[in-house]
């Protein structure tokens, strides 16, 4: 562990390829062509930006004409290649060295690119059936409208217009601000009525109460709801009868127009993006994960960002942020054109490698690939040395820079044999990332640990091989303990799962030898849980004298 680290300068492509035209990628693109770099932006459909209707439902006039400015400055670029009916067929390489397969006008194009923006746009559907309506002339939905009141701002005048709104699904900021703007237009019409009924409305975002307020001081009629109203639907002709909970009795209302509310969810072109990419997929089909080392654009592969509604549901400033964002990490990647990494971030010995592709299958972070002569290769720009890979390794073919076998063997045994005073030995084994820094900060604030307590720094715990543990045991450790991070706060993601499957099997090989199991623990924390620390360390030392 007291190798210097050898250094390689690596040439990278800084070409980058920007998947999705709409008003987010649009914005991706002329950030990163203004950094110097060309860009090939693509999309499925035929042109650039974005809807009139869903300009409307978050930005202001100059904000809109900002943003047309921007796909005016893309189509004069001799920096961005612009590439309309265009799908992304597949992928392959790593960062630095992507090349990708490019499919439209009935021909397959391949371009070389250093990083992939991925700007997938969000989705909305109308939630009609949900109401028990049909789309019509008279029941529209929001998406409609803002069409509508993009063409002619004085489209509902004289009517009388019902909002349904948080009833059909949980109740979402962005679609309560969508809802409330238009409220406000109507508001705005001469001899024009607008009724919101509601579930719960949810204001979690700024200037959302003071809308809610300026509606209904208008002269906005709000209906609290807990269940979807009694909605009729003869041709034209609408009712809709519901308790009135101040009145307390039934009260009919017959509108001109119903506007229904929208789910807002993520494009289902993600699936197979993150499939060709092989990047991981998030709750309700985003291309990220609950993972807070993912924030704000990154993915589970380096070279890969993910902005706008590709990752989450966001307003249209939100998204053109999280643009400037992969911007800037794009620049951080790229930089001249060269990239430094440590030489031996990951050494594959290719003369013990049998080709069982375990190390292709579980890196995390799409590090290995196969050369031209079917060798596994180990990309030191993408790799980022969690160790998975080495410790999956049936043949112990792969060694990790600082955290090699050898070294850490020596380590294991060093602290393993170390005399404590009749104390019982524990060998913590704690991720770099947390359970490490929960110990320094337990050692920091004079919290209580064991006597006999040994830490060994581990670069993540996937890194924490079987031999490890059951080598602490064989040379004199009463214990061993694997602290690792929680599910979903891994860096490299599935660190903690593989570290937790290795500790109940070196607690099954105990079992089958007739040695107590719990000699070998495994936890999770986080670098801030230095009481947590200790008392898992702790509870462990009791069990141990107890023996």
């Amino acid at each position: 562990m007291t190798q210097q680290t050898q250094m390689e300068t690596i040439n990278i492509t800084t070409d980058v390829l920007v998947v999705g035209a709409g008003m987010t990628g649009v914005k991706a693109a002329t950030e990163i062509a203004a950094s110097g770099y060309k860009v090939v932006l693509i999309d499925e459909g035929a042109g650039l930006g974005m809807t009139a209707g869903a300009l409307v439902a978050d930005l202001d006039g100059d904000e809109q004409a900002a943003l047309e400015a921007l796909v005016e400055s893309v189509n004069e670029s001799n920096m961005i290649e612009v590439m309309t009916g265009t799908l992304m067929d597949g992928t392959a390489g790593v960062p630095g060295d992507f090349r990708v397969w490019l499919s439209g006008n009935d021909d397959i194009v391949e371009k070389s690119v250093g990083a992939i923006v991925v700007a997938s746009e969000l989705v909305y559907s109308p939630l009609n059936e949900a109401y028990g309506l049909s789309l019509s002339e008279t029941v529209i939905s929001q998406s409609q409208l803002e069409a509508a009141l993009s063409e002619n701002p004085s489209a509902f005048a004289g009517k009388s217009v019902a909002f349904m709104l948080g009833l059909a699904q949980d109740g979402n900021p962005l679609v309560l601000e969508r809802v409330l703007k238009s409220v406000l237009a109507m508001e705005n019409m001469d001899d024009t009525s607008a009724y919101v009924f509601a579930g719960d409305l949810k204001v979690a975002e700024d200037g959302l109460e003071r809308l809610y307020l300026e509606c209904r001081d208008r002269g906005a009629m709000y209906v609290k709801l807990t269940e979807i109203p009694t909605v009729v639907q003869e041709g034209a002709a609408l009712s809709i009868t519901y308790d009135d909970p101040v009145l307390q009795r039934k009260v009919e209302l017959a509108p001109d127009i119903i506007v229904v509310e929208e789910a807002i969810g993520a494009d289902q072109v993600n699936a197979a993006l993150a499939e060709m990419l092989k990047i991981d997929v998030g709750s309700m089909g985003f291309l990220q994960t609950d993972n807070v080392h993912r924030y704000p654009v990154s993915t589970n592969r380096e070279g890969i960002f993910v902005v706008g509604g590709s990752r989450q549901v966001k307003k249209h400033y939100g998204a053109l942020m999280d643009a400037e964002n992969a911007a800037i990490r794009v620049r951080n990647l790229l930089g001249d054109g060269t990239i430094v990494v440590p030489a031996n971030k990951a050494v594959l010995d290719t003369g013990k490698c049998t080709f069982c592709l375990t190390c292709y299958r579980c890196c995390p972070h799409g590090a290995i690939y196969w050369s031209g002569d079917n060798k596994p290769v180990i990309s030191a720009v993408a790799c980022q040395g969690c160790g998975i890979c080495a410790s999956e390794c049936p043949m112990d073919a792969i060694q990790i820079g600082e955290f090699n076998d050898t070294d850490m063997i020596d380590q294991v045994t060093a602290s393993a044999a170390e005399n404590t005073d009749n104390e019982p030995t524990i060998v913590a084994f704690c991720c770099q990332n947390s359970g490490l820094e929960a110990a320094r900060m337990a050692e920091s604030f004079g919290m209580p640990l064991p006597r006999g307590l040994k830490t060994v720094a581990v670069p993540c715990a996937g890194k924490v091989d079987i031999d490890y543990i059951m080598h602490a045991l064989a040379e004199g450790a009463d214990g061993v303990m694997v602290m690792a991070c929680h599910n979903g706060n891994c860096k490299s993601e599935k660190g903690s799962l593989y570290a937790g499957w290795r500790a109940a099997n070196a607690q099954g090989m105990l079992e089958a030898i007739g040695i107590e199991k719990d000699r070998i623990g495994f936890a999770t924390t986080a670098s801030n849980m230095g009481a947590d620390f200790s008392s898992i360390l702790m509870k462990m030392e009791e069990t141990l004298k107890e023996k």
